[in-house]
C-alpha cells in the first residue's frame, strides 16, 4: 500500500488557517472532534477519543508527513507519540493563544517538549519563533496564507450609506461595546457587525442604534461583498500577541484597517492601517481618520499587501521545501 505524502490535522469541527495551508500544501484534511465546542468541563474525555480517533486516521493513511494545528496544545504531543513509533515526520502549527493565553499556561511543558520532535514549527510571528529556538526546536514564521478575492464577482453599492464592516466572533477579547457607542455618536454612518449572532450579548443585540447591523455569520461572496462595500474593516482585540484573522482579509481585500494599538499589530500592519485605543472615543476619531484619509490609506494597504504576499510565499517554500524531501 502507497504512503500518502501528507495530510494535514486538527482537532476542531472546523479551522480557517488549517484548511488553508492544506490546499496550499495538496494535502487532504483531516478534522477530528468529538461533543460541542468550547466545553472545558468535558476537554479531558474529549481528548481521550480524539487522540484514539487520530491515531486511526494516522494507521489508515501512512503519510510520511502530518501537518498538525497544536490547538489543545495536546493535539501535537498525540501526534508526536505515532511519529516516534513509525517512519513519519510531523510539522506542528502553534497558535499564539497556545503561548500567551493563561489558560493554556499548564500546556507549556508539553509544548516546549513536544515542539523539539517536530521537523518544523509554523508561527505567526517573529518572537515565537525566537521563543521556540530558545527551546532548541526548529521554527519558521508564516501568517495566514494569502486568500484569492473574486472581485470580479463582488458589486459594489454606490448609493449605499458610509459603511464600515466590523469582523469578529463576539470573543471575550473583543470591546464590540465602544463599536455600538461609536455608531450612536455618528448616525450618518452605518455599522455592519459580522458574526454569529448567538454569540453576541443580548444587550448588544437589544440596545445597538439603528445604524447598527448585526448580520449573522456571512460565508463566501456573501462575506466577501460586505467587506468590498465597507471603507474600511474593523477589526478589534485586547490580547497583546494578536494578528487578527480579520484584519488580515481586510488587508486581502484592499480595505483600510481600523484596529486595536497593539505592539503585534503595529509590527505587522505598517501601512494602511489606522490604530485605535480600546475606547468609543479611541473609535470615533479612527473613523474620522478613514474618512479624512481614505485615498492614502487604500494605497497603503494596496502596497503592504504585495509586501506581505511576497514575504510569505518565499517563507512558505521553506515549509514546501521540507515536506518535498
Amino acid at each position: 500500500m502507497a504512503r500518502t505524502p501528507i495530510i494535514a490535522l486538527v482537532w476542531a469541527p472546523h479551522e480557517a488557517r488549517t484548511e488553508s495551508f492544506a490546499q496550499w500544501l495538496e494535502a487532504p484534511l483531516y478534522n477530528i472532534h468529538y461533543f460541542q465546542a468550547k466545553r472545558p468541563l468535558i476537554a479531558p474525555l474529549k481528548y481521550i477519543f480524539q487522540w484514539l480517533k487520530t491515531w486511526q486516521v494516522l494507521l489508515q493513511t501512512r503519510p510520511r508527513y502530518v501537518y498538525v494545528t497544536n490547538s489543545p496544545p495536546v493535539a501535537g504531543l498525540c501526534v508526536m507519540s505515532y511519529c516516534l513509533l513509525t517512519d513519519t515526520e510531523f510539522i506542528m502549527d502553534t497558535h499564539p493563544p497556545g503561548l500567551f493565553n493563561r489558560k493554556w499556561r499548564w500546556s507549556r511543558p508539553i509544548q516546549r517538549f513536544t515542539a523539539r520532535f517536530a521537523k518544523l514549527n509554523v508561527v505567526d510571528q517573529e518572537r515565537f519563533r525566537q521563543l521556540f529556538e530558545s527551546w532548541g526546536a526548529e521554527a519558521i514564521v508564516l501568517e495566514n496564507p494569502p486568500k484569492s478575492i473574486p472581485f470580479e464577482q463582488l458589486e459594489l453599492d454606490t448609493g449605499a450609506q458610509d459603511e464600515f464592516c466590523y469582523i469578529g466572533t463576539f470573543a471575550d477579547d473583543e470591546p464590540v461595546e465602544i463599536l455600538i457607542e461609536a455608531a450612536r455618536r455618528l448616525p450618518d454612518i452605518k455599522v455592519y457587525i459580522l458574526g454569529d449572532k448567538a454569540r453576541a450579548k443580548q444587550a448588544w443585540l437589544d440596545g445597538a442604534p439603528e445604524n447598527i447591523i448585526f448580520t449573522g455569520y456571512l460565508l463566501k461572496d456573501e462575506y466577501w461583498n460586505r467587506l468590498y462595500n465597507a471603507r474600511a474593516v474593523i477589526v478589534l482585540t485586547e490580547h497583546a500577541h494578536s494578528l487578527l484573522g480579520g484584519a488580515q482579509d481586510g488587508l486581502y481585500i484592499d480595505k483600510p484597517l481600523i484596529i486595536s494599538d497593539q505592539e503585534t499589530l503595529r509590527e505587522h500592519f505598517v501601512k494602511g492601517a489606522v490604530f485605535i485605543e480600546n475606547t468609543t472615543q479611541g473609535m470615533v476619531d479612527g473613523i474620522e481618520q478613514v474618512r479624512q484619509n481614505e485615498t492614502i490609506l487604500q494605497e497603503e494597504i494596496k502596497a503592504l499587501r504585495q509586501e506581505l504576499a511576497e514575504r510569505w510565499q518565499q517563507n512558505f517554500g521553506q515549509l514546501k521545501a521540507v515536506v518535498s524531501d
